[in-house]
């Protein structure tokens, strides 16, 4: 039964993806209408403005995330995944936005769950992702027809090891404008509410990124949430952020605008290689790496970097003249870039090619680790409910 005296019971799964943790859920077992599901999902995470304390969510935006799994062919795919960043404070899900990391999750939990034919040594899950509209490849390692858990590949942010579960990004450049360049500028001019004007780079791969030189802000690039989550400092990006934002029509005329109710455009400052200290306490060499980079997520310093800003920021280093291949090492002539990040590196495959006085990306990848945390119900009050738009389909697949 879906009703246990006064709640609902809702089947998830909890997984982590990289350095993202949130919930899966089936389309078939959520409400059909969008805001009865949100409703129910915020519920779950417990977001309101004493925070998440009555629910799943962290407190933070890397464990407020969640995803969508259901059954599709479209483009060729085995299944669809819509992501949602869930709001910590507030009842509200930003679908605007898409999760390199969570995608991980996504993939692992479609072999794990039969969505898909398991292949002997790499499952390759095809996904259509409902938020930019493109493709992603997940490969998933199998052996002897087990999903090989146990593995030498490490993250930057996460602790232990495991087997190396790779996502891939296929033509994801324009996925949210239409375009890899917005503005059809490698390079745009800011002005920001002090009359300072700011050069910033602003690049569409999968997520909208804003690229902006950390000395432009009084910054060495090396900074760490102590100075990076400073009030003045959030100010002065979400300034460059709202004003990219508006700039490339991401809002509508009068919006109010704000870290917690619109996902992107993302901030990326960046700087550099240089030697570091990471949040853990860790150095970082500066021959080890290509650039350095702080990601700004709902307004906060991201303790790793997001895999669709890691994919984006690879392929703007790549982009002759932006601000990412301006200060990244010019002795870099591969597709391969390595990020150092507040917790760590990351490294990023990307494939770029010059298109009609622009450029396309062609494929970004990155190795990612993941794990199934638990699973069951999850319990809301069932008068968040009108039961009758309840859409849920029994193991024998008849609506109940």
């Amino acid at each position: 039964m879906n009703i246990y005296g006064q709640l609902y019971k809702l089947p998830s799964v909890l997984m982590r993806g990289g350095t993202s943790r949130g919930l899966i859920f089936k389309d078939v077992d959520l409400p059909t209408d969008p805001e009865i599901r949100d409703a129910v999902i915020t519920k779950i995470y417990g977001s309101s403005k004493n925070g998440q304390i009555d629910g799943i969510g962290g407190g933070t935006s890397l464990t407020s995330k969640m995803a969508i799994v259901g059954m599709t062919d479209t483009l060729g795919c085995d299944i669809y995944y819509t992501f949602g960043q869930v709001s910590t404070n507030s009842q509200k899900i930003d679908y605007h936005v898409t999760c390199g990391n969570m995608a991980s999750a996504v993939g692992l939990y479609a072999v794990e769950e039969g969505l898909v034919r398991r292949t002997e040594g790499i499952t390759t899950v095809r996904i259509y992702n409902t938020n930019t509209k493109r493709v992603m490849e997940v490969e998933v390692p199998v052996q002897n027809g087990q999903v090989v858990y146990e593995g030498d590949f490490s993250i930057s942010g996460v602790s232990g090891t495991g087997s190396c579960i790779m996502v891939n990004f296929i033509d994801f450049g324009g996925a949210i404008t239409g375009e890899l360049l917005p503005t059809g500028n490698i390079i745009d001019t800011i002005e920001l509410d002090h009359g300072q004007e700011i050069e910033v780079t602003i690049l569409d791969a999968g997520n909208v990124l804003v690229f902006v030189r950390a000395s432009d802000l009084g910054l060495t690039g090396t900074e760490l949430s102590d100075v990076m989550d400073q009030e003045d400092m959030k100010k002065r990006m979400e300034d460059i952020r709202v004003r990219c934002g508006k700039k490339i029509n991401l809002y509508e005329e009068g919006e109010v605008v704000t870290p917690e109710t619109h996902a992107l455009p993302k901030i990326a400052i960046v700087s550099e290689s240089a030697d570091y200290m990471t949040e853990n306490g860790e150095r970082v060499d500066k021959n080890s790496i290509d650039i350095v980079g702080r990601y700004i997520s709902m307004g906060s310093l991201h303790r790793a970097f997001a895999v669709s800003g890691a994919i984006g920021l690879g392929a703007a280093c790549k982009i002759p003249g932006s601000i990412p291949n301006q200060v990244m090492s010019p002795s870099n002539q591969t597709d391969q870039i390595t990020i150092g990040h507040p917790t760590g590196t990351i490294l990023v495959n990307v494939h770029l090619e010059a298109s009609n006085f622009s450029y396309r990306l062609v494929k970004g990848g990155i190795g990612r680790t993941a794990r199934r945390i638990m699973e069951g119900d999850t319990f809301v009050p069932v008068d968040l409910l009108d039961t009758n738009s309840i859409h849920i389909k029994n193991k024998e697949g008849a609506q109940k």
